[in-house]
């Protein structure tokens, strides 16, 4: 449950940022990764089957839909990059994978591939002006996948459980170094 709360908090400092204008966020990213946590957090209940280990990933579906929907109410919707669209054709062929296998495994492990790709982007950009980010949030998420991380090894069933968490607290914590910008930072 502390993994839930902690995701929310990052999203309620995200969102925070984003309205008093410190944080700029892409209403087309932002839209397909609210889609792609849906399709994330749905293929890991089936998955899993745990509702303790389905706690974070249901706050963050939550929250990335809910952010999405503050930052179209807040800006212009962006038009999806040719890149974003193939990340959203992506997700739809692994749902079709999904139906003709039956496996919740690796439609979730695609997804989690998926996202892996779909957070390059944003990474590429943290890495040439990381004033765009903020790096707490981002920490917060990390510590939020972190604590889930913890939760599936207490309650260890199979490694396609872990699959998701690990990369998420890598993914996340790139991004939060990123947005530290710690090269500027070696002149202080």
């Amino acid at each position: 449950m502390t993994a839930g709360v902690v995701q929310l908090i990052g999203y309620l400092d995200y969102g925070k940022k984003t309205l008093a204008d410190k944080i700029k966020p892409n209403s087309a990213s932002w839209g397909i990764w609210a889609f792609a946590a849906i399709l994330e957090s749905v293929s890991y209940i089936f998955l899993t089957k745990d509702w303790v280990k389905n706690i974070l990933p249901v706050a963050c579906t939550i929250s990335a839909v809910v952010f999405f929907l503050i930052v179209l109410k807040k800006g212009k919707l962006s038009k999806p990059s040719h890149f974003e669209l193939f990340i959203v054709v992506v997700d739809i062929v692994i749902l079709l994978i999904w139906f003709f296998t039956l496996s919740p495994a690796i439609a979730n492990i695609l997804f989690v591939i998926s996202a892996v790709i779909s957070f390059i982007p944003m990474m590429y950009h943290t890495y040439l002006n990381p004033n765009n980010e903020n790096a707490l949030p981002w920490i917060i998420w990390t510590l939020a996948y972190f604590l889930m991380s913890i939760s599936v090894v207490m309650r260890w069933e199979k490694w396609e459980d872990f699959i998701y968490p690990a990369v998420f607290v890598l993914l996340h914590a790139v991004i939060a170094y990123l947005a530290l910008d710690i090269r500027s930072k070696k002149s202080i």
